[in-house]
């Protein structure tokens, strides 16, 4: 008898909208709950992910000495998605585990979408990555997301600019309908609600999906 797959959890939002706690948090309710799971995040630990994460900490620059085309990162995010998802994330859903992931192709299509113009080629090199069982975006205003990013003391990493946060955030609607529009189950939750409040929201959306 084969294994049952596990889940595929994607946490989204802007940069301080609390991804990256509520991931760990569903983590551990899941290993509470008796699930096997798995965190992980992207920009991955992978090379191409590696790679990325020293451009957005502008650590390094493009081969003209300034930043990044846009339209190279793009395909850099899109070239690590596939890695990440064929090197970690595929294995463990095919072992029985689930995979709770700290961002996914909804980022690209809110982020890159806005620094290449073009929403549609976007969408178009991420085509090939698979479909989360369950998209959580947690929806938090520019300002907010600002302010806890100040209140975290951390070093402002590229895309963590507040005129450019704040075109995101319109772009992350705009991405959310259309893959809602697509089939895919994305479900919005008010990210500027407590932490154990949206933590608790979190659990009773990842509740809902059929058990495998």
């Amino acid at each position: 008898m084969s294994r049952p797959a596990g889940r595929f959890l994607v946490l989204e939002g802007l940069d301080g909208a609390g991804t990256t706690t509520q991931s760990r948090l569903l983590g551990e309710r899941l290993r509470a709950a008796g699930r096997r799971a798995h965190v992980t995040a992207e920009p991955s630990g992978g090379p191409v992910g590696s790679l990325l994460r020293q451009v957005l900490q502008k650590r390094i620059n493009g081969g003209a000495g300034d930043g990044f085309d846009a339209h190279a990162l793009a395909l850099l995010f899109a070239a690590d998605r596939l890695d990440h998802l064929s090197a970690e994330v595929l294995p463990r859903l095919a072992a029985g585990e689930d995979v709770v992931s700290d961002r996914y192709t909804l980022s690209s299509l809110a982020y890159q979408s806005v620094t290449t113009g073009d929403a549609a080629w976007v969408e178009e090199i991420n085509g090939r990555a698979r479909a989360p069982d369950l998209t959580i975006f947690l929806r938090v205003r520019p300002g907010m997301a600002l302010g806890r990013r100040r209140g975290a003391g951390t070093t402002p990493e590229l895309y963590e600019v507040d005129a450019f946060q704040r075109q995101v955030a319109l772009s992350y609607e705009r991405a959310v309908s259309s893959l809602q529009a697509g089939g895919q189950r994305i479900e919005v939750l008010d990210g500027e609600e407590p932490v154990e409040v949206v933590a608790e929201a979190v659990g009773r959306l990842v509740a809902t999906l059929r058990r495998r």
